[in-house]
């Protein structure tokens, strides 16, 4: 007797050729298998990966998988480039889920003939999934620029001065937006969105891993990233450079040998956590050579809106 938990890849959730005593569809947390599984005794769980809310992060993704011991976990992968790459299906091995799959004839066989280790110690060698739709081997080296949404707006944060609130800037733009639009936030190289507790918000620890994630969420009208000095040129639409005007990491910027003033010549610089008026800007300007897109202003990210940050928005034509 097994459970199944349903979402996009209801095809193939459908022809699972197993005894099936409890179907949950939709998007799950962990929080809500906890509520979900007291008292239900069950051989299997098969898990179609859509299912787990965000489970592109990879942080998500484990902390839902661990809930039941690995070797009662049967996994359907789809077709993008986050299930079909490599390091993704190693993370998998190393963490002792051996079952994944992407069709039904191979979760019904894994459920009554589950994986050991020698069966799965290629994809610790790098090795990937057949893909049965095209007859090739998958790999994680496709184009970039394959299947991207013309529509899409992608627009990353870069701080140019430390500390200069690429994070906060970002949840509160993502907040904002999420009331006219479908937006997501990505964190690059650090955590610290995660205590903004906002499911609109995912992290990434490789540009790598970032360029995977971004194609997943293809579909979304806007995705905001928070860089970190990563070089997103070649994912991003614009790059948003973000400059403290404190005297003191102002005069650390300038000293350091980067020439902001060309770079704001043919980049955007938004002038944050600032301190000026709006008539205070021409005359930073003037004095610093730097030509300023933006001036946000000390704002509260508690509230749900912002003015400040709502003129950044308009400013972008978001």
């Amino acid at each position: 007797m097994n459970v199944a938990l349903r979402n996009e890849n209801e095809a193939v959730m459908n022809s699972l050729d197993v005894e099936i005593i409890k179907t949950m569809n939709g998007t799950f947390t962990r929080e809500d298998l906890e509520r979900e599984f007291i008292n239900l005794s069950y051989n299997k769980v098969i898990i179609d990966i859509t299912s787990i809310r965000n489970y592109f992060d990879e942080n998500t993704l484990f902390n839902f998988l661990t809930y039941w011991e690995p070797s009662r976990v049967v996994l359907v992968l789809n077709n993008t480039e986050f299930c079909n790459n490599p390091d993704f299906l190693k993370k998998l091995v190393e963490k002792g889920f051996y079952n994944f799959t992407k069709n039904a004839s191979g979760a019904s066989f894994l459920v009554n003939r589950p994986n050991n280790l020698d069966d799965v110690r290629k994809f610790l060698e790098g090795a990937t999934l057949y893909d049965s739709n095209n007859s090739n081997e998958i790999t994680a080296e496709e184009n970039y620029s394959v299947n991207r949404n013309k529509h899409q707006r992608i627009i990353g944060l870069q701080g140019l001065t430390n500390h200069a609130g690429a994070t906060t800037l970002m949840y509160m733009m993502c907040k904002m937006l999420k009331t006219k639009k479908t937006v997501k936030g990505i964190e690059v190289g650090s955590k610290d969105s995660t205590y903004f507790k906002s499911e609109d918000i995912i992290t990434s620890d490789s540009i790598e891993d970032l360029k995977i994630k971004v194609k997943t969420l293809y579909t979304l009208d806007v995705i905001i990233i928070d860089l970190n000095g990563v070089d997103g040129l070649d994912i991003c639409d614009e790059i948003l450079y973000l400059l403290e005007p404190g005297t003191v990491r102002l005069n650390k910027l300038l000293k350091s040998g980067q020439n902001i003033s060309e770079l704001s010549n043919r980049a955007k610089i938004v002038l944050t956590r600032s301190a000026l008026k709006e008539s205070d800007v021409a005359a930073f300007e003037y004095e610093t050579k730097i030509k300023v897109f933006a001036n946000v202003t000390d704002f509260n990210e508690r509230l749900e809106s912002s003015k400040t940050v709502n003129n950044l928005l308009v400013k972008l034509k978001l």
